[in-house]
């Protein structure tokens, strides 16, 4: 069933990530940029990003970027509890467009997930060297919660691992699982899943 999501998959643009808040906090910064899609889900053996809650199914959710559309789309793989946008839960193996900016959560996990896109000024910030000020001016930012969100930005992306918290015990496994090669995400798709996916239109907002 794999291959049948290989025409309409691919890496989203450089840059997109997940803000990760837990109690409003933001804890850390996903960086979801180097493959076509990421699992959700509670087998740390397996996953990409882990939900260390109860509620939270082994393989819980997909997030999948499509390729032709440009779009990314979050899909429950059937999970016991639900995953949601905002609070509206998603149909079983229906893929739901993300915007940029909107929120998912998983079962009863207090853990929110936002769509970003790669911060203005990013790319000037790899080279800048300098006081906070002189950073400001130059990259044309007003206020020092722009300037934190760019510099945790490339800290994520350099290094591609949690930024606010205590590491992830399962990061360097998931990342050596994600490297080996095809992870099982796509079995949890069932051809149901596939069919609905393949047939997503350009005018689609579901």
């Amino acid at each position: 069933s794999s291959t049948l999501l290989l025409p309409i998959v691919g890496k989203p643009p450089p840059g997109l990530h997940l803000d990760v808040h837990k109690s409003e906090k933001l804890i850390e910064k996903k960086m979801i940029d180097e493959k076509p899609y990421y699992l959700f889900g509670r087998n740390a053996d397996v996953v990409d990003v882990t939900i260390d809650h109860g509620s939270a199914s082994r393989y819980h959710a997909a997030l999948v970027y499509h390729k032709i559309l440009k779009r990314s789309f979050i899909i429950d793989l059937k999970s016991t509890h639900g995953s949601f946008i905002g609070s509206i839960r998603l149909e079983p193996h229906t893929p739901k467009q993300l915007l940029v900016d909107q929120c998912i959560h998983f079962g009863a996990s207090s853990r929110t997930y936002t769509l970003r896109e790669r911060p203005q000024g990013t790319q000037a910030l790899y080279s800048i060297q300098g006081e906070n000020k002189q950073l400001k001016e130059l990259l044309g930012i007003e206020n020092e919660k722009e300037l934190d969100d760019l510099t945790e930005f490339n800290t994520a992306h350099n290094k591609r691992v949690v930024i606010a918290t205590t590491g992830d015990k399962t990061e360097q496994r998931k990342r050596k699982q994600s490297e080996s090669g095809e992870s099982p995400s796509t079995r949890n798709m069932t051809s149901s899943t596939l069919r609905t996916w393949t047939h997503l239109s350009g005018d689609s907002e579901t």
